[in-house]
């Protein structure tokens, strides 16, 4: 799965990723050392004009449908394999794709009792971009924007990490990827093929553990803890 990731980019790196027209985001971008969930990021989308757009999207996708927005805790990833037919995810699916643009993403490692969290990213410290679904909830109160975050099986150099990763979207599927009139076939095979790399895996500190820890140094390598 995905529970955590970064998101460290100014919005200057995020046009150059995405060459989008115009951005409803705000002028400044937060950053996440440690993304979690029901915290605001930023994606990108088509708008109704078929043209990129930024946007600012709520981790953890609450259905049109749904009662309430507590649903969205439970909804934080999809899994490739089920995200065409399973209710939650099948209208957006078809029609409601986005891009989350990120530096890496957190995992642990289990050894019996103990737990190491490692850093992933791609070895050459480039930009990647989640493929991610996004709903509109609305309510007389209130009008939330949430996404969540395709997970496909791990590519054969982060298995021994964990079993589970992002789907990653290549640029040159950016158009794919975001297009509502994409066959679900070829969008299928897109987000169930893990992305190759190569990654770096960095062990970091046990900070990373609590969500408070919102800062550069939870990325600092650390030692890792008798795991081998």
């Amino acid at each position: 799965m995905c529970g955590r990731f970064t998101q460290m980019m100014s919005w200057s790196q995020v046009h150059d990723l995405y060459r989008y027209k115009e951005s409803v985001a705000p002028s400044r971008m937060t950053a996440r050392y440690n993304g979690a969930p029901t915290q605001d990021f930023a994606a990108c989308r088509l708008d109704e004009a078929g043209r990129r757009t930024v946007v600012r999207l709520r981790w953890g996708l609450v259905p049109s449908w749904a009662k309430d927005v507590r649903m969205g805790f439970r909804l934080i990833n999809a899994r490739s394999e089920t995200v065409h037919s399973k209710p939650s995810f099948a209208a957006a699916f078809r029609s409601r794709r986005c891009l989350v643009p990120a530096n890496g993403w957190f995992e642990w490692r289990r050894d019996g009792r103990n737990r190491q969290p490692y850093f992933l990213a791609l070895a050459d410290g480039s930009p990647l971009s989640f493929a991610g679904l996004w709903e509109r909830w609305n309510s007389p109160a209130e009008t939330r924007e949430t996404f969540t975050i395709i997970t496909t099986a791990a590519s054969p150099g982060l298995e021994d990490i964990h079993h589970r990763q992002p789907a990653i979207v290549d640029p040159a599927r950016f158009d794919d990827w975001l297009d509502p009139s994409s066959p679900v076939s070829g969008l299928l095979d897109l987000v169930r093929e893990p992305y190759a790399g190569p990654y770096e895996k960095r062990p970091v500190s046990a900070k990373v553990n609590s969500v408070r820890n919102n800062h550069p140094d939870i990325l600092e390598p650390a030692v890792e803890r008798g795991l081998f």
